[in-house]
């Protein structure tokens, strides 16, 4: 008779300490134990990706720009990742021959007698006596000045702007930052001497920075090496060069390939460009959440309502915060996991924002790729210090806890601080995402997505895209005090079609919505608001799609093909005239085409 009750209270016991324990753990600095959850069991590899090569960019007609490349060593991925980023279409070739094929050749980085036979050399000159286009950056020599309208070649020197002194008369438009003297974003430009050619653009010592030279075609000498600026902007490397690190528009990158743009079409007989925003949509706004503090995680349904409200979605970046440590208590626990899964359930993506949200997340080790949860315990100690801590645990362990306790499909990450390091995108590759959002447009100089490369280095590509942030809400004044300035940035790119990443932490509901919601309020109609995973996969479609213009009998064609579902893309033909019809989900309008919805292959002609 007495075993009953002896039975009864172990069992008592035994409950209590199932919930017990894991608070008691968490007290004392450790990690807080979900039971019966351990993983992820199968390793992360890194995968070594092959060196890009020239001719891997090689495919497509003669009615795009052609890149004669004549320095394998330069910045030339910079520039192709530039011009697929802007829509502009190219071939690259280190063959003068079929460079010569296009009408708007652009020669980079350099014209010499020694990068060009004497050949090549004659084919540009008469390239352009025959009314061809001919852009260069370093025109060096082969006997080539006087069809730039230069005298000699050019000297090196420094600046930190170029200021177009034609075209887009708009401030914002005209004042591109590409350097900042004695810094490590310093970048030296090139200095010509003008003898016949027409200066575009001018460096902020008054010198020189863009001209053309007009004989029967155009012949234009840029003292900006773009492809350099490209490669090092969006690999993160020129963070000091901006006037502002975050809150404001920096157009550098962007209205350089503008300018890029109308040269080729205007040298192009029938030019087009890929649209960087769906149609009938000015721009892009994703509207970013870090859940990353303990009462954020209460306030963020409060978000996720207001965007369903609007029939908008939006991404909310959640810190698996199983330990207790410097930074805050425990707040992924079995309670907030059903909030968690609400968001699901609203409609939003649930990105990962790491396990340990650590400032110096960007000094940590690869790993073994091999870590696991619960044995995985990242501690914050200080504000400059972490232990236990790795790239690839913060990655894979966070995915792993976010996928199995709320069935969130894991592709979307950013660094807590927005700690990036050098080796991101290649553990980020390894472990399963697609796109991460951890640094800031002006210190890419662009507000648009890119493709990721290896170590953040001009070598091989990742299949990984970046979504810089525009906007966040942590610097002074507050929040809702800045509306006017956010819609001003806003507007500046929207009129370049651009994307504006917002970065708000829900842990103060009601000032931080009430300007979520005027910012809904405000673009409802002109903007699409999407989350990081549906504007990610609409620009990754965009990106990989083979699209091309050519001759079809005594007409054009324009040509669309793409493995991935491609969907609410415009293309534009500035040149197009004639009756045109249309095939399957591609329709041509006046002077653009649409591209409402195709898998596989589609084709339009006009005459």
């Amino acid at each position: 008779m007495r075993i009953r009750p002896l039975l009864i209270a172990i069992l008592g016991l035994v409950g209590l300490l199932v919930v017990i324990v894991p608070l008691v753990v968490s007290k004392f600095g450790h990690a807080y134990w979900f039971v019966g959850v351990h993983g992820p069991t199968a390793p992360s590899e890194l995968t070594p990706r092959s060196r890009v090569k020239v001719a891997d960019f090689a495919a497509g007609s003669n009615h795009r720009m052609a890149i004669l490349v004549t320095d394998s060593d330069s910045g030339w991925l910079g520039l192709a990742r530039g011009l697929k980023a802007h829509g502009i279409p190219f071939v690259m070739t280190q063959d003068p021959a079929v460079a010569l094929r296009h009408k708007v050749v652009f020669v980079y980085p350099i014209i010499s007698g020694a990068a060009l036979g004497p050949d090549a050399l004659r084919g540009l000159a008469q390239h352009v006596h025959d009314g061809g286009s001919l852009l260069a950056f370093d025109v060096e020599g082969g006997g080539l000045q006087a069809l730039f309208g230069i005298t000699g070649p050019p000297t090196q020197g420094l600046s930190d702007t170029l200021v177009l002194t034609s075209g887009d008369p708009r401030p914002a438009a005209q004042a591109i930052r590409i350097s900042r003297r004695g810094t490590e974003a310093e970048l030296k430009v090139l200095k010509y001497q003008v003898e016949t050619g027409d200066v575009a653009g001018r460096f902020d010592d008054g010198s020189p920075g863009l001209l053309c030279h007009q004989a029967v075609g155009v012949a234009c000498a840029i003292g900006v090496d773009l492809g350099a600026l490209s490669e090092k902007a969006m690999n993160g490397r020129l963070e000091g060069a901006a006037r502002a690190y975050v809150n404001a528009y920096e157009p550098s990158l962007d209205e350089l390939y503008r300018w890029l743009a109308q040269f080729y079409v205007d040298g192009e007989p029938m030019p087009w460009l890929i649209g960087t925003a769906p149609p009938h949509r000015d721009l892009s706004i994703l509207l970013t959440h870090d859940v990353d503090f303990s009462l954020a995680v209460d306030a963020a349904s409060g978000f996720a309502r207001a965007l369903k409200e609007s029939e908008a979605k939006g991404t909310f970046f959640m810190q698996t915060k199983y330990v207790r440590d410097f930074n805050d208590d425990v707040f992924f626990t079995r309670k907030t996991v059903p909030q968690v899964k609400a968001l699901l359930s609203a409609g939003m993506e649930v990105g990962s924002h790491s396990v340990a949200h650590s400032r110096v997340f960007k000094a940590f080790d690869m790993g073994t790729g091999s870590e696991q949860y619960p044995t995985y315990q990242p501690f914050v100690q200080t504000r400059e210090l972490t232990r236990g801590g790795s790239l690839l645990g913060e990655l894979r362990v966070s995915k792993f806890m976010l996928s199995a306790l709320t069935g969130a499909d894991v592709v979307s990450f950013r660094a807590g601080h927005l700690s990036n390091p050098f080796r991101l995108p290649e553990a980020l590759a390894a472990t399963g995402y697609g796109y991460d959002s951890s640094i800031t447009a002006n210190s890419c100089l662009t507000h648009l997505p890119f493709q990721l490369t290896t170590g953040r280095a001009d070598q091989s590509l990742e299949s990984v895209y970046e979504f810089p942030v525009t906007i966040e809400d942590e610097a002074a004044p507050r929040l809702e005090r800045r509306l006017d300035a956010a819609n001003s940035v806003l507007e500046k790119i929207a009129d370049r079609r651009g994307v504006a990443v917002v970065l708000l932490h829900p842990d103060v509901e009601g000032r931080k919505l009430a300007f979520e919601k005027a910012v809904l309020a405000q673009w409802r109609g002109r903007a699409w608001f999407a989350s990081l995973r549906d504007y990610g996969d609409w620009w990754r479609a965009r990106d990989e799609a083979q699209i091309d213009v050519d001759e079809a009998g005594d007409g054009w064609r324009l040509s669309v093909r793409s493995a991935k579902h491609l969907k609410n893309l415009e293309i534009y033909l500035p040149k197009m005239t004639g009756v045109a019809s249309s095939s399957g989900g591609l329709h041509l309008g006046h002077l653009k085409a649409e591209v409402s919805s195709v898998t596989g292959e589609a084709s339009v002609t006009w005459h």
